[in-house]
């Protein structure tokens, strides 16, 4: 047998072509839209980037598998192929996930401060940005890393600025006043995606609601705490219990406030 041939190894050694096939590619860039002829129509997907909350799931696998097997697709096709990678710095998610990390060391953001707080969430995003980046490698998804972004880079961050002010200067964003998902650890404002609900036993409290004229009618609740704010009683219009109070007033228990009864 001559010198130069190799003998072909028993079994696929994929830890060793992967990462060979996958360095040929990039090098040679064809995950870029240039490879692509000038007058080529574009194809562009930015990939949902994955929260810097740790590592990647089968969730992620899924969606980078199906956006892959779209963006090869279209770059067969002969189009300008762009898929622009991107990890999320997911504020509170990554905020919970440091903390849990300073509770560990016996400490917390309160006692370290502000400044130190933030330099120790940069490395954590540093440490697993990194990691999900390299998985995303693993997972042989054809992106153009020299157009890698991550949400608080500071041009993306301009933008969200330029459209939080043309949006208020148009009267589409107002303060007011609502309800909020409240986080006591966190001691800051959650939205609804990031609430996680579950079925807890309750009590349900009765309550009779002094009325004018001597009477009362009776109204049950599981947040007796809400009950300081009640504007008003309503009652259904057919129910003929109640129909005879519809437009007297009750009266708020313990600060006896007067309200009135509506249908």
């Amino acid at each position: 047998m001559p010198k130069n041939v190799q003998e072909m190894p028993r079994n696929f050694n994929y830890l060793e072509a992967e990462p060979r096939l996958y360095r040929y590619w990039e090098e040679n860039g064809w995950f870029k839209p240039e490879c692509a002829p000038p007058n080529a129509e574009p194809f562009v997907i930015a990939i949902p980037p994955p929260n810097v909350t740790g590592e990647l799931h089968l969730g992620h696998a899924m969606f980078v598998s199906v956006e892959d097997l779209m963006i090869r697709y279209e770059r067969m096709r002969g189009k300008a192929a762009l898929w622009i990678p991107g990890t999320d710095h997911a504020g509170i998610a990554t905020q919970l996930m440091v903390e849990r990390m300073l509770q560990e060391e016996g400490t917390s953001r309160e006692a370290i401060g502000r400044e130190a707080f933030l330099e120790r969430a940069w490395q954590w995003k540093e440490k697993y940005g990194g990691t999900i980046v390299q998985q995303l490698r693993l997972l042989g998804a054809s992106c153009d890393w020299d157009r890698e972004r991550f949400t608080l880079d500071e041009s993306l961050s301009r933008a969200v600025r330029e459209a939080f002010v043309r949006l208020w200067e148009q009267g589409l964003i107002y303060r007011g006043k609502r309800l909020i998902n409240w986080s006591p650890g966190l001691q800051t404002a959650v939205s609804d995606l990031e609430v996680e609900y579950s079925e807890e036993p309750a009590t349900l409290y009765h309550f009779k609601y002094p009325v004018e004229g001597g009477t009362f009618i009776p109204v049950a609740t599981t947040r007796p705490e809400t009950i300081l704010g009640d504007t008003a009683v309503a009652v259904h219009p057919e129910d003929e219990r109640y129909q005879h109070l519809i437009g007297k007033r009750a009266f708020v228990p313990i600060l006896n406030r007067p309200i009135p009864i509506i249908a």
